[in-house]
């Protein structure tokens, strides 16, 4: 029986109340932009764990993982175990509904850029650590496409929302209770630092904390009038706080850049804001990386070696093992924190062989994966999923507002801090769901080519027909 938005008033088993928002699970779509029927009732509470309990084990992934302002680099046995058991609980809960198509789940540039990490493996500088990333990364890569996927944009966005409220409310209980957790109250890599005082809760670090703080505010000001305002303010304003005191400069500025963005998607013409958003997401990183690389870019040489920042120390470094290695780089997941093998105790020196991440996404898989690799991972992220948004007439302004300005803080965070492909990292995990919202609301969309004769009204209309056909069988294809 098929069922869609308007389905709320349906007997019992065969629609959903519009009042339980855990409830609301949005239809899946056939590649000629027909909705289907939502999944079978008796799976929609398998997917809801699984969606649930993915966003928990990422967001208790840094308390699992990192000791003592190190990581570990050998992982986490349960943390690992926690993912395979969620997999299987997807693959039981889309069985029914699953095509070959919407089994794979991600799209094909995902899937390229996945092939060439792979193909890493036959060159990386430790293949057991490197095998180990990957599978970790591909794993919860397409967990997260095949949730969302088959659950839909609704219900997937709704948990997504109110589990990022729940880890803003729980840093709080962590700071006020246990506080050696919850605040940096020690020196990361026996190095003096300014992190002293700032927030963190259960979640490791400032900055992890920080970008769920933001995530959590752009989750409630887009695509949320549903929600009572009441609930909206309170979680904007304990978010806000927490970013606050969590002093996560980079989370914060990409606040703004992608707030900006969400705004110009929802108000502005399709015409413009096609235009606007790309301009302000690449103008907004480039100021954003050169303020983070040069301490002083105003008054001091921009060439000068004086004027970088810590970062611009680090950046350097992989810049020089780029250069040397620009097509192939280490393998993926061969450059930090491999211990004696790692390329940065030859080509780095003092502070930069004592840290364990390139404070900088796409830096990391540049030294990680080579340009190529890089490039494959930048399309299928963020041009591809940014570009169907922005080409798309169906999406409701309010929807593509949320996923642009998710995936616009995402690809300015990176500038920064390493979120991108980083296994189960909770920026690099966000951005996945950012993705998978992008190709989800835009499927079976496909950009036609103007026809020759200006008055075909009719061959046009009977072609948007045929595309609009319903379709009785869910899990559509691409």
């Amino acid at each position: 029986m098929t069922s869609g938005p308007g389905s709320a008033n349906k007997p019992k088993g065969a629609g959903l109340s519009s009042g339980a928002w855990l409830n609301n699970l949005a239809p899946n779509l056939k590649s000629d932009g027909s909705r289907a029927g939502v999944i079978v009732p008796d799976r929609r509470t398998p997917l809801k764990i699984a969606l649930m309990a993915l966003i928990a084990l990422v967001m208790l992934g840094p308390l699992m993982t990192i000791v003592e302002g190190t990581a570990a680099g050998e992982g986490s046995v349960e943390r690992q175990l926690g993912y395979i058991l969620i997999f299987g609980l997807t693959l039981y809960a889309i069985r029914p509904t699953a095509t070959p198509t919407s089994l794979i789940a991600m799209p094909w540039p995902l899937l390229l850029a996945f092939a060439w990490c792979w193909l890493s493996l036959t060159w990386a500088i430790d293949p057991g650590v490197a095998v180990r990333r990957v599978f970790a990364t591909t794993l919860v890569a397409w967990t997260v496409f095949s949730l969302v996927r088959h659950a839909g944009y609704q219900l997937s966005s709704d948990i997504l929302r109110y589990a990022l409220l729940i880890s803003v409310l729980l840093s709080y209980i962590f700071v006020a209770t246990n506080p050696v957790i919850g605040i940096h109250l020690m020196r990361d890599s026996e190095i003096p630092t300014a992190l002293i005082g700032n927030w963190r809760g259960f979640l490791g670090h400032k900055n992890f904390a920080g970008a769920v703080c933001a995530l959590c505010i752009i989750m409630f000001i887009f695509d949320a009038k549903r929600i009572p305002a009441a609930v909206r303010i309170l979680a904007i304003v304990v978010a806000g706080y927490f970013l606050f005191r969590s002093q996560s400069k980079t989370s914060g500025g990409m606040l703004v850049l992608a707030s900006l963005g969400g705004l110009i998607f929802e108000f502005v013409s399709l015409k413009m804001r096609r235009y606007l958003i790309p301009i302000l997401t690449i103008g907004g990183s480039l100021v954003w990386f050169l303020t983070s690389a040069y301490a002083d870019m105003v008054t001091s040489n921009f060439l000068n070696p004086k004027a970088f920042t810590g970062r611009g120390l680090i950046w350097s470094t992989l810049l020089r093992y780029s250069a040397d290695h620009p097509i192939f780089g280490a393998g993926f997941g061969s450059f930090w924190n491999i211990q004696k093998l790692s390329p940065v105790f030859e080509y780095g020196q003092g502070y930069v062989t004592m840290i364990y991440i390139g404070h900088s996404g796409y830096f990391d898989q540049l030294v990680a994966v080579g340009i190529p690799g890089l490039a494959m991972m930048v399309f299928a992220m963020a041009v591809w999923p940014l570009t169907r948004l922005l080409v798309s007439e169906r999406i409701s302004n309010g929807q593509g507002a949320l996923i642009a300005a998710m995936l616009m803080f995402c690809i300015g965070h990176n500038i920064t801090e390493s979120g991108l492909f980083e296994r189960d990292g909770i920026v690099s995990t966000m951005f996945f769901f950012a993705a998978a919202f992008a190709h989800y609301a835009t499927l079976g969309e496909k950009r036609v080519a103007p026809t020759k004769q200006e008055g075909d009204d009719l061959m046009r209309e009977m072609r948007k027909r045929r595309r609009h056909r319903p379709v009785m069988t869910p899990g559509g294809a691409d």
